[in-house]
């Protein structure tokens, strides 16, 4: 493992799998495993909590460094990446490792037999803990591997890897999520501070693709003083984009974003939902459904097709 902070992360509650990948229990997997909530996933897709897993291949590494990000922006991209480790071996330490420390949960008087053995077979593999996946090169070849499982996969990306989502386009993932941290170019390098020149450009050309995918989403994560504004802008951003799902979040000071957002940063939920109301109204959408404790909303064009079947 190459990474210094891997201790550091496994005290966080990360569970390395091999060299650059890994997992974290989500916050709503052990409430749902709890009856005691849900997650907004299963809230806007029908996506199990207890099932899913929250997973990283390219552990801690991103070619952004956004304000708003929980993980440590501080480091910078190592020079001759190598990620090369085996989807099938990625995929089964992932499932190896969540079964691992879900165990705790079997004598756990809230939580039925049948949640708990359900847990143990998860069908889902959430793409978002950490890092970019799109800097992977086996990326297809592990949405594949997912595929033959019977598993669906959520992938979210910044944007800037064009040439992977062209690939990714002959094998997608259940979902792909590209994210719009900014109505303008000149924002974007300010709150975003990208590691490298042109990225976007890169954002906007993959924006473009984001018609190709069966479930194109766009994620914005809003912070007040930040990027929650010009809503004008993002309106007009949005308008040529072929998209099915457009997900409006609060930021929150959690990881090591506490370093760089305070409460004050953290929209209300109130807040998002206009927010949303106004580029609804510009862009002809419809809010169609809404977590407040997730501080998140859901747009669409028609609420049709959003329930994804296991």
């Amino acid at each position: 493992m190459f990474y210094e902070r891997k201790k550091d992360l496994e005290k966080q509650g990360y569970r390395i799998v091999g060299k650059h990948s890994a997992i974290k229990i989500c916050h709503w997997c052990k409430k749902s495993l709890r009856n005691e909530g849900i997650c907004y996933k299963n809230t806007f897709y029908g996506i199990v909590p207890w099932r899913c897993i929250q997973a990283s291949v390219t552990l801690d590494l991103c070619n952004l460094r956004c304000q708003w990000c929980w993980r440590d922006v501080g480091l910078d991209l190592p020079k001759n990446l190598v990620f090369n480790d085996k989807p099938q071996d990625i995929l089964s330490g992932f499932i190896k490792e969540q079964r691992k420390i879900l165990q705790g949960f079997k004598g756990n008087f809230k939580v039925s037999k049948k949640k708990f053995e359900e847990a143990m077979d998860p069908k889902h593999v959430a793409l978002s803990l950490t890092g970019d996946a799109c800097l992977y090169s086996k990326l297809p070849s592990l949405i594949k591997e997912i595929k033959n499982r019977k598993m669906t996969s959520f992938l979210v990306t910044n944007g800037t890897f064009t040439s992977m989502l062209k690939k990714l386009r002959k094998e997608q993932p259940t979902q792909l999520y590209i994210t719009v941290p900014a109505p303008n170019e000149e924002l974007f390098e300010k709150v975003c501070r990208p590691l490298g020149k042109n990225l976007w450009k890169k954002i906007m050309e993959s924006l473009d693709l984001l018609g190709d995918f069966s479930r194109g989403t766009i994620r914005m994560t809003l912070a007040k003083g930040i990027n929650m504004c010009n809503v004008e802008e993002y309106a007009n951003l949005l308008k040529n984009i072929d998209f099915k799902f457009l997900e409006l979040k609060a930021a929150m000071p959690i990881g090591d974003a506490r370093y760089r957002l305070t409460m004050e940063n953290m929209p209300y939920h109130s807040e998002i939902k206009d927010f949303g109301k106004k580029i609804a109204r510009l862009n002809k959408l419809k809010i169609v459904d809404e977590k407040k404790d997730s501080r998140v909303i859901l747009l669409m064009k028609k609420d049709k097709g959003r329930k994804i079947k296991l």
